[in-house]
């Protein structure tokens, strides 16, 4: 830790308090972070305020205090953080702690990006790619590339290279030196580039229209919807949680606890809290949107992974008895009511989705959505949804799947 930076945080400067800060916060000194974050705050720094709102929100170091989060990224939106605006807006989904108003949430994205927040930036690129503004989506990756962004250079090389451009192989190294596993290797990191912030336009954020679901099954409900994501909003969600996959485990039919198990083989990834980002709320939105259900409801988005000879075999989705929040009380979750998930890849051969009591198999396909429901109409557990994720024989299976409960599930 530079002595020079301690002395300058010492002497009164407010950007050498936010930098020593974070400095400790990385080592988690929660105490001494705070102390110099607040001093830094003091004197009016967005990024220290943001800083502490987060610190507040998520319960780093200190107990949840949501009013005080609130109140202080309000603060330092105002002061000018586009990270503040962006995590008002991203809260604003669950509609909870800040109302969900897509109007402002759109307005706050679009400040956000305007104010150079990678995050921002990428979520606003996806929401004018599904819209048909390719101009606008293309320059707001180039952007988030531009600042470093590991996801956004993914997407603008994947752009790149679906544009057959000259510097589409530079562009995927440069996403594979930042650490993105679905660009390979980079032998040399390239040079990074640079792109001007783009001109941006109101983002539209009411609901994407979808094709009518397929019934496989009445009663219980099995359907499908295809179409409801692009290969690039798959691609994106892959990115996303492909760095954290680790092996999948279940839930233990008597104790609360997850265990390892022979049922399962597959690897997956949980987006909880301070891992959910704005574009992967607006995509889960897309999920539940024919149930009529919020994202308040839904447990965290999982992206799974199966890769050959793995599967999940026959199982129900609906919680044992010993699961947390399986109650009938008013203030806890309840029973998982229904499945919802998405194929993010065409599979090589396998990996079909197979419901043995219904006479039911469902093959995977990119962007195609299967729901189906847990219960039966008095709230108890449907023995007949036992499914089955059939062997991948070549190829990488890959899912992003929602439950949702009977109750709220999530405040953010």
């Amino acid at each position: 830790m530079s002595a020079t930076l301690t002395e300058r945080a010492l002497a009164g400067d407010a950007e050498a308090q936010y930098e020593l800060g974070r400095q400790h916060a990385a080592r988690q000194e929660w105490s001494r972070a705070r102390r110099h974050l607040r001093a830094a705050a003091e004197s009016g720094h967005a990024g220290a305020v943001t800083e502490l709102a987060l610190f507040a929100l998520f319960g780093i170091g200190m107990p949840p205090d949501f009013a005080a989060a609130l109140e202080q990224l309000a603060r330092a939106e105002k002061l000018g953080s586009g990270e503040a605006a962006y995590q008002l807006a991203l809260l604003g989904w669950c509609g909870v702690l800040v109302p969900r108003d897509l109007a402002t949430m759109a307005q706050r994205i679009r400040t956000a990006a305007e104010r150079d927040f990678a995050p921002a930036l990428r979520a606003a690129a996806l929401i004018y790619r599904r819209r048909g503004d390719d101009a606008r989506a293309d320059a707001c990756l180039a952007r988030a590339a531009a600042l470093g962004d590991p996801i956004g250079t993914y997407l603008h090389a994947l752009r790149r290279r679906a544009l057959g451009a000259a510097d589409a192989d530079a562009a995927m190294k440069l996403a594979a030196a930042r650490s993105v596993r679905r660009a390979g290797t980079a032998d040399a990191p390239p040079a990074p580039f640079d792109a001007a912030g783009p001109e941006l336009a109101p983002l539209d954020l009411s609901p994407i229209a979808l094709a009518s679901p397929q019934p496989h099954h009445g009663d219980p409900l099995v359907e499908t919807i295809d179409g409801v994501y692009t290969a690039e909003e798959c691609e994106y969600m892959i990115a996303l949680g492909e760095p954290y996959l680790l092996r999948s485990m279940t839930l233990h039919d008597e104790r609360a606890e997850l265990v390892a198990s022979d049922v399962r083989r597959s690897s997956d990834h949980s987006f909880y809290t301070f891992q959910e980002d704005f574009a992967l709320c607006w995509l889960q939105e897309r999920m539940l949107a024919h149930l009529g259900l919020p994202i308040s409801q839904a447990e965290p988005l999982v992206l799974l992974r199966y890769m050959p000879s793995e599967e999940y075999k026959p199982h129900r989705d609906y919680l044992p008895p010993s699961a947390p929040g399986n109650t009938k009380r008013p203030n806890e979750p309840g029973q998982r009511v229904h499945t919802v998930f998405s194929y993010l890849a065409d599979v090589d051969d396998g990996g079909e989705t197979e419901f043995p009591l219904l006479g039911v198999r469902i093959e995977p396909k990119q962007g195609r959505v299967v729901h189906f429901i847990n219960l039966l109409p008095n709230g108890e557990p449907d023995p007949r949804t036992l499914h089955a994720g059939l062997p991948v024989r070549a190829g990488t299976k890959w899912l992003a799947t929602l439950w949702t409960r009977e109750r709220r599930y999530r405040d953010y």
